[in-house]
């Protein structure tokens, strides 16, 4: 698969929005499963643009944890955004086990 986990948070666009030197539109693929969550994200961390340009159409996990800590922190991103949980790792039970004989020991 080619590109890396988006959304791409969008600094400067060419054009300043005049008649002469419009703005350009950056690139979104609103069909992506994953369009409405990147959404979400993006408005708790902030961002006044995205794009979708180099995105393989999963979610960066680091973003999504920072959209996380954001949202904490924000009451307006609380209410209004929707952000997917961070997926964990399950532990086995032979990790239980040594995670439980470790503690035991200190």
């Amino acid at each position: 698969m080619l590109g890396k986990p988006g959304p791409f948070q969008i600094i400067g666009n060419e054009g300043n929005g005049k008649v002469d030197r419009p703005m350009l539109a950056p690139r979104r693929r609103y069909s992506c499963e994953n369009y409405e969550k990147c959404l979400s994200l993006t408005a708790a961390l902030n961002w006044d643009n995205f794009t979708c340009r180099g995105c393989n159409g999963e979610m960066c996990q680091n973003l999504l944890w920072r959209a996380h800590q954001a949202r904490r922190n924000d009451g307006v991103a609380r209410k209004i955004c929707e952000i997917p949980q961070i997926p964990c790792l399950a532990h086995t039970s032979t990790e239980s086990e040594n995670i439980d004989v470790a503690a035991k020991a200190s």
